[in-house]
């Protein structure tokens, strides 16, 4: 029997004694040395200025893996969405649907094409953005549709893509957290008119920074293209007349990946099937442990779904299996025992400034968006209590299954004395 004294909160002794930070990603590997070094050496004998030969292969390499007909590097995910947004033509008066539950960057974007980001409810079980929900906030301003797939789920395809059918709507997939991704067997980022992917350091494919959008739309593709660069790119890959009248000024960003980042990411590239299976064999191993342990049950994967790059461990708790503890307090007394973890994710957009008040958002930015709405805690229910009801944890990988242990003895520590006690 666990007693009060035990818990690490109130004097007892650390579950956890790996010192801090327990998540080292990116992983090091000679081969990524090596291709930078190489690119120092040899890439810039053999670069188009502005659009080096890096770039290209890793564009070319990543549309294949995507089976997509264009693809095009930038510095981050959010230039990505951003380019995204613009390709589609979204303007002034138009709405954009987005999920409640994602990194705020999935949206944000909209704001630069001066249009409005309509919210949509969550579903609970996946975070996953809810058809039901889509359907409900679509009006006849309704240009397109955001969908995230949440910490690597699968968003339900089949039903988004029939709702952006029928109501004509342009499909985004911010894949930012899902490389790898299946749903019934098909790669995300390949539903939508547009897929765009993020190259950061926490993602499976890091890259330092960087961003990927991916289409079978040659003019998504060359809008997008005029929107992120200039000059020597444009006038080599763009060939369609009213668009290549732009093609040595661009439309006035720079949002080029750095070759660096595309060199790491094309050795990166060849190893992300090893590490989302390496990933999948310990996140798998946690999760069998860990649904044996009172009030916490692991994320849901349903049927027909792969996770892939699994970006972001976050498991149910339940609070009435644990005498309705707080989960803050949860989180105190776990990081106690030496863990890492938080509440999930990031709050719900709509309990973001940005999004709750137009004097927060579109003022401020200098927009006068006509059909902005204001948003409060309590307008999406499903996403909230995904929130308030899940742990975000470190996303195992080539951690030792010591340190998992310890996971699993902390948890086993604290939900066992929280079962049998109130705080």
């Amino acid at each position: 029997m666990i007693k009060k004294k035990d818990l690490a909160y109130f004097g007892g002794k650390k579950s956890i004694t790996f010192r801090q930070p327990h998540w080292k990603w990116p992983p090091f590997s000679k081969e990524k040395l090596s291709s930078v070094k190489s690119y120092y050496l040899n890439g810039e004998k053999k670069n188009l200025r502005g659009y080096p030969k890096i770039v290209e292969i890793f564009e070319n390499n990543f549309k294949k893996y995507l089976k997509r007909k264009y693809a095009l590097s930038t510095n981050s995910g959010t230039s990505a969405l951003q380019a995204a947004f613009f390709a589609i033509g979204s303007k002034e008066g138009d709405e954009i649907i987005a999920p409640a539950l994602t990194f705020h960057a999935t949206a944000t974007p909209i704001f630069s094409t001066s249009a409005t980001p309509v919210i949509a409810d969550c579903s609970f079980d996946t975070g996953n953005i809810d058809p039901l929900s889509i359907k409900k906030v679509i009006t006849k301003k309704t240009k397109a549709i955001v969908i995230t797939h949440l910490c690597g789920h699968p968003c339900d395809m089949d039903e988004i893509v029939k709702i952006a059918k029928r109501h004509k709507l342009f499909l985004i997939e911010d894949c930012s957290h899902a490389h790898g991704s299946t749903y019934k067997g098909k790669k995300v980022g390949s539903f939508g008119d547009i897929g765009c992917f993020s190259l950061d350091n926490n993602k499976l494919l890091a890259a330092g920074e960087g961003g990927v959008l991916v289409t079978n739309n040659k003019k998504f593709f060359e809008r997008a293209l005029l929107i992120s660069d200039f000059a020597l790119r444009l006038k080599k890959e763009i060939k369609t007349t009213k668009n290549f009248f732009y093609s040595d000024t661009g439309l006035g960003f720079k949002h080029r990946i750095h070759p660096v980042s595309a060199a790491i990411a094309n050795s990166e590239l060849k190893k992300i099937n090893f590490y989302i299976k390496k990933r999948h064999k310990m996140l798998n191993y946690f999760s069998e442990k860990l649904k044996k342990i009172p009030g916490l049950h692991p994320p849901v994967t349903k049927k027909n779904c792969h996770r892939g790059a699994f970006y972001g461990y976050r498991p149910f708790v339940n609070k009435e299996e644990l005498n309705n503890v707080k989960i803050s307090k949860l989180i105190d007394l776990l990081r106690a025992e030496g863990m890492e973890v938080r509440l999930s994710g990031n709050k719900p957009l709509h309990q973001l400034p940005l999004f709750s008040k137009k004097e927060f958002g579109p003022k401020f930015l200098g927009k006068n968006l006509k059909f902005y709405k204001n948003y409060k805690t309590g307008d999406f229910p499903e996403s909230e209590k995904f929130y308030n009801n899940t742990l975000s944890l470190i996303t195992f990988t080539f951690e030792s299954k010591k340190l998992i242990n310890q996971y699993l003895n902390a948890f086993k520590k604290v939900c066992y004395y929280l079962a049998e006690n109130k705080l």
